[in-house]
């Protein structure tokens, strides 16, 4: 297939089921293709759930003032879209994708270029988080975009997991756990979060209140030392500590919350290459690399090393 027959259109808020399923199918051929899991067809029925799953998070960032959202379609449909959405200083392309039949056909970079017209500017940063196949990479960095820390999905299976907890005794970890306020806890994320990831995003917070919970470690004062989102689906994170290391306690109470109350078969987090301590932690739990990606922007993310990205990676 070529670009030849390929037009770009706006997208509205009618065309996210269809998007959605193009990059829940996409990414699912892609996962087989690298071996990452077996050979199979996805079902509508297991698009149809992802969907339910992820529809308040995608709905949401559609729903941003300064969002951008382009479909490339031929005669028979879409066969692609993009989506970059704005938190303060700093636009994430959240979306990118193109079906794999139109994949090395120039579709990709027609999105892009479309999308992300000229350079990143001082004032508005850009930022992706990428697979990390090297002709996805090299097409980003064309963008003003280039590798600040690996991205990795970590799993895990959750009676595994529960297995090593129960074999713990240290009491290195120790910590008042507790559940936030929606209110307290976009408070704290507004003074936490932006020196860790460069950019404030207030209006996610709010989304996240009303859609997970916050798990926070405190200090002898009451005042949080890190903060952690879970939701009742099982998504564990963003998560930021004032240190790399005090991450670790919230994000263990978060996957310990999600495997005894909702039992799913496998445990999943994200986790920046630059978070050793916490990276360091998961290994010795047992849990392995299960998909390498790259975050990708157009300056320096300092303060990744005590923040743990979001899950689903629509959004760092």
């Amino acid at each position: 297939m070529t670009a030849e027959d390929v037009s770009l259109r706006e997208g509205s808020p009618s065309d996210l089921r269809t998007t959605f399923g193009i990059s829940d199918r996409t990414m699912h051929s892609l996962a087989v293709d690298q071996g990452f899991i077996p050979a199979s067809e996805r079902t509508e029925a297991a698009v149809a759930d992802a969907w339910g799953r992820h529809r308040g998070l995608i709905e949401f960032l559609d729903a941003q003032p300064a969002r951008r959202y382009l479909i490339a379609e031929n005669s028979s449909g879409p066969v692609g879209f993009a989506r970059v959405v704005q938190f303060g200083e700093m636009e994430q392309l959240t979306d990118l994708m193109v079906t794999p039949d139109y994949q090395g056909s120039g579709v990709g970079r027609m999105l892009l270029q479309a999308i992300w017209p000229g350079d990143p500017s001082p004032s508005l940063g850009r930022l992706v988080v990428a697979t990390g196949a090297p002709r996805d990479l090299s097409l980003y960095t064309d963008f003003g975009v280039m590798p600040v820390a690996g991205h990795w999905h970590m799993r895990q299976d959750t009676s595994t997991y529960l297995e090593h907890r129960s074999h713990e005794t240290d009491a290195t970890e120790a910590g008042t756990v507790v559940v936030l306020t929606v209110e307290r806890a976009v408070a704290e994320w507004k003074g936490l979060e932006p020196e860790a990831i460069g950019h404030e995003r207030p209006a996610l917070h709010e989304f996240f209140g009303r859609d997970r919970a916050c798990l926070a470690t405190v200090d002898a004062d009451g005042s949080p030392k890190a903060l952690c989102w879970v939701s009742t689906d099982g998504d564990i994170g963003p998560a930021v500590g004032q240190k790399p290391a005090e991450v670790i306690p919230v994000v263990l109470a978060a996957l310990d919350r999600v495997a005894k109350t909702q039992e799913p078969r496998q445990l999943g987090i994200y986790a920046s290459t630059t978070q050793w301590h916490l990276l360091h932690r998961l290994r010795q739990l047992g849990f392995r690399v299960f998909w390498p990606s790259w975050i990708m922007c157009s300056i320096p993310l300092p303060g990744l090393d005590r923040y743990v990205p979001t899950r689903p990676p629509f959004v760092l």
